[in-house]
């Protein structure tokens, strides 16, 4: 029997050739150099941190996740206990804020639009203030995002409250994440939110050509009350904030309609149900996971590639087990 393994690792000591020696407490297979003597273990690799799950079933409870289902029915599918699964979340979602913030850097844009997307962590808004708790990481929870029109590639998010303070961070993310196409200005469209033009100017000054659509609806707008039935649209109006925007392009349908994506992919933005987040930390997580999934593994029916490939980040799609792996 041939000692030396196939594809046996060198000695990190002589770089000499090694020879199987044993397994180490945890499984992993040991060697030892037939040069210098030194006894090493060929410790794989785990994306996963000191979690015990297996990479397959953490691949089924992450493309659950991102289809919709919620943490108890993902885990009557895979068998995985509920706080298994809500861990794997925030070890998934965490790794993917960074992956974003390293691949999703500088992509070339020529018209982004933004807008935010409510939903609520542990309560409503209202009930907070009912009860007296004064947290931010309880009540009214909105997820800005910005996209690019063309590629629908989420070029940057942020989750917090409705305030110029959470705007300006998101405009910051959103000015690292993009460069001009060409070398030319690029045009920006949000909805009338106030804390937009101020972030705006901050962190891209005049280099863009910012505007504004702004809606007026009956009864004078969107309350907490008809979030669920907004009233009717009585008019519109587009006001050029920065620059010389394009009035014909000054839209957020686009962005709008990936907020219906959002609700019907994150079981934590269906509304009139159970699912929403109890914890803020959970719904970041599942925020970052959802746009690395829509971003890497989502094929556009439009599109027919991923966002990310639309891009020019990525040049093949990735499967959920590969996100994981990256």
């Amino acid at each position: 029997m041939n000692p030396f393994a196939p594809n046996a690792p060198t000695c990190p000591n002589c770089s000499g050739r090694a020879i199987r020696w044993g397994k180490d407490r945890q499984g992993n297979q040991r060697f030892k150099c037939k040069g210098c003597g030194t006894a090493f273990a060929d410790i794989p690799v785990r994306p996963l941190g000191r979690m015990r799950l297996s990479i397959e079933k953490a691949t089924l409870c992450i493309s659950l996740l991102t289809e919709g289902s919620s943490i108890r029915s993902t885990e009557r599918i895979t068998g995985v206990h509920r706080d298994t699964v809500c861990r794997l979340l925030r070890v998934v979602g965490d790794k993917c804020a960074d992956l974003l913030g390293r691949l999703v850097h500088s992509v070339p844009v020529k018209d982004v639009q933004c807008d935010e997307l409510w939903a609520f962590v542990g309560m409503k808004e209202k009930t907070k203030v009912r009860k007296g708790i004064d947290s931010d990481q309880i009540g009214d929870a909105y997820t800005f995002l910005g996209i690019e029109r063309d590629s629908k590639i989420i070029l940057a998010h942020q989750v917090g409250r409705r305030t110029s303070e959470h705007a300006n961070i998101f405009a910051a993310k959103l000015a690292t994440a993009t460069r001009p196409a060409n070398g030319e200005r690029f045009q920006m469209s949000t909805d009338g939110f106030d804390g937009y033009p101020a972030a705006i100017e901050e962190h891209f000054g005049g280099t863009v050509d910012y505007g504004q659509i702004i809606k007026s609806f009956v009864g004078g707008g969107m309350d907490s009350d008809r979030r669920y039935s907004p009233p009717s649209i009585i008019a519109i109006e587009k006001r050029a904030i920065t620059g010389t925007p394009n009035a014909a392009k000054i839209c957020t349908s686009h962005v709008e309609r990936l907020n219906l994506h959002v609700r019907m992919m994150g079981r934590r933005f269906t509304r009139l149900t159970t699912g929403f987040s109890r914890k803020h930390a959970n719904l970041r997580a599942a925020v970052a996971l959802f746009v690395a999934s829509y971003n890497f593994t989502w094929m556009h029916s439009a599109l027919r590639c991923t966002p990310a490939m639309a891009a020019g980040v990525t040049r093949k799609p990735w499967s959920v087990r590969e996100l994981i792996a990256a």
